[in-house]
């Protein structure tokens, strides 16, 4: 399993990053962090902006060398966490961008929930979620490690659920109590076919210790899984990350907003 974690800052790490390298840490698993230098086309004079735009390319050019330099700092530091092959990579450009490319060699990314960045906030974060294509494990701020004593999965049968559930498993496979919450998927207009996913055969199969509570089906918010989760005890909540319809996936559903601007606990996302 390798982990992905974006730093905001070096080499003071931020807090998602000291987050993510003591989960690789605990793990045993492999860590990356990527920095992003964010630059665009800045306003400029029409005299000599030539001039202006060549000094402010080799302004971000130093800065990716800046960046990079911090390579041994961050692979030294990572692998005394207990990091497996730490790597630092640094991209320039579009955040959301290099994050989805980046994944694609990684199976979790760790997010921190940070009001003040702005790709930290709920709506950036939102856009991650959906368009990264692997489980993204959110965390509020004030958490510092991730517990396993107990987690939370909010099931509703859903393709996003199955996929979370399915991006947990190494999670679920370290906790000591699992707790399903299970709903009832919303009727599919029009009706499609599809194979069953059969859930407590797969629980069986992976040996994992979970127990069934069913949720009120009129439930369509998120206070109702969040507080359900609190009296568990849950150390983390897994579900999936809901967008309206395929053409407006970046309008979130009412569940995912909800959590993303007000779960206390990580949340281990994916749509």
């Amino acid at each position: 399993m390798d982990l992905l974690v974006r730093a905001t800052r070096y080499p003071d790490w931020d807090a998602g990053v000291a987050f993510a390298a003591r989960l690789a840490g605990q793990l045993r698993t492999g860590l990356t962090g990527l920095h992003v230098v964010q630059g665009g086309i800045p306003p400029v004079w029409e005299y000599d902006s030539g001039l202006l735009l060549a000094e402010y390319a080799a302004a971000i050019d130093e800065q990716v060398r800046a960046a990079e330099q911090a390579a041994p700092l961050f692979e030294a530091w990572a692998e005394s966490t207990g990091a497996v092959f730490p790597r630092w990579l640094v991209a320039r450009g579009h955040v959301g961008d290099a994050l989805r490319f980046t994944s694609n060699w990684h199976d979790l990314l760790v997010l921190a929930r940070d009001a003040d960045e702005m790709w930290s906030g709920p709506a950036a974060l939102a856009s991650i979620i959906l368009h990264a294509g692997l489980p993204c494990l959110v965390v509020p701020p004030g958490h510092q490690a991730l517990a396993l004593d107990c987690v939370v999965v909010a099931w509703n049968g859903s393709i996003e659920a199955i996929r979370a559930l399915h991006g947990a498993l190494p999670l679920l496979r370290r906790a000591k109590r699992i707790v399903l919450l299970t709903g009832t998927r919303k009727a599919m207009l029009p009706p499609v076919r599809v194979p069953e996913f059969a859930l407590e055969q797969w629980c069986r199969r992976h040996e994992l210790p979970v127990e069934f509570e069913a949720m009120d089906d009129t439930a369509d918010q998120g206070a109702p899984i969040l507080e359900a989760a609190h009296a568990a005890y849950a150390d983390l909540l897994v579900m999936g990350a809901y967008g309206h319809t395929r053409f407006t996936e970046r309008i979130l559903g009412g569940v995912t907003r909800f959590m993303l601007e007000h779960a206390d606990l990580p949340l281990l996302m994916r749509h």
